[in-house]
């Protein structure tokens, strides 16, 4: 005969708190919230809150400063190193300085105008950067509650359109380097013009944390004080739903306190001394009525 298997079943027994006295006994518990904020005032839980929203826009606007900084020390130097292909003569030119030589480029306007581009639009980007950080400050100082309206939003555009201004300036820049050095010269990228690409990524970045600090800030808190009222649905969508506003409610509980009191007063039917058969009769009924 084959030999059939037996089927274990194992059954969970979790260790739960038991009662003093009595070993066999196992009270069950629920599962308790034991974080220090469960019982933390809702008021104190707001303010920890606030102040988490204020260190962030603080990271995100030092972010900015640390990048126009860097951007300003940056913007005197030499970004370029060009290549006299005949001779091995070495020039150095930026976006804001040239040199005197007559192979690097002037200050005059030329077509395409790579450079005119490339340099307003660098001023645009830090225009934007000072008016996002100017924001940030007035928002620090105290009676500015007005200032902080959508405060979050605004350096997160801010930020991105600094960044998208920042981005297509060294792009034309790029663009104006590879124009002018056709056939005669060659270029190389100086460490100068890499630390922008570095200024750049850290606008976007602060503009992403603005952005997040914004979408996290604007939703409202919970407040435990408010009475959510129970909508009265039918099952499966069928048959009428009955709605009965709470004046309503309020009257007809009002009629049914005389009616429970007329009930109480009923005849003396079920008293002792009261006759159950003469009870039910009208007095027309009755026999030896009064004549």
């Amino acid at each position: 005969m084959e030999r059939k298997d037996q089927l274990v079943l194992t059954f969970y027994n979790p260790e739960v708190p038991k009662l003093k006295g009595n070993r066999k006994y196992q009270r069950p518990t629920l599962p308790t919230n034991k974080h220090p904020s469960a019982s933390m005032p809702p008021q104190r839980r707001q303010q920890h809150v606030d102040q988490t929203h204020t260190y962030i826009r603080m990271f995100s606007g030092s972010l900015c400063g640390f990048s126009l900084l860097t951007l300003i020390c940056v913007t005197p130097l030499n970004w370029v190193q060009f290549l006299v292909t005949k001779n091995g003569l070495e020039l150095y030119a930026g976006l804001w300085i040239s040199c005197s030589h007559e192979l690097c480029w002037s200050h005059t306007p030329k077509p395409p105008y790579y450079l005119q581009y490339s340099r307003a639009l660098y001023l645009i980007s830090v225009l934007t950067i000072l008016i996002s950080l100017s924001w940030l400050f007035s928002s620090c100082l105290p009676r500015r509650g007005s200032m902080t309206t959508n405060l979050d939003l605004k350096v997160s555009v801010l930020s991105f359109i600094s960044a998208i201004c920042l981005l297509l300036c060294l792009i034309l820049f790029l663009a104006q380097v590879h124009w002018h050095t056709r056939d005669a010269m060659q270029s190389a990228l100086l460490w100068a013009y890499h630390i922008n690409w570095w200024s750049d990524f850290l606008y976007i970045l602060s503009g992403i944390i603005s952005f997040v600090n914004y979408i996290t800030f604007r939703s409202p808190p919970l407040d435990q004080n408010v009475t959510v009222i129970p909508i009265e649905r039918s099952r499966l969508g069928i048959g009428p739903v009955t709605t009965v506003s709470p004046a309503e409610d309020e009257g007809s509980r009002s009629e049914m306190e005389p009616t429970s009191g007329r009930e109480e007063n009923l005849p003396d039917a079920d008293l002792p001394g009261a006759d159950p058969l003469n009870a039910d009769l009208p007095d027309a009924d009755l026999p030896n009525a009064e004549m």
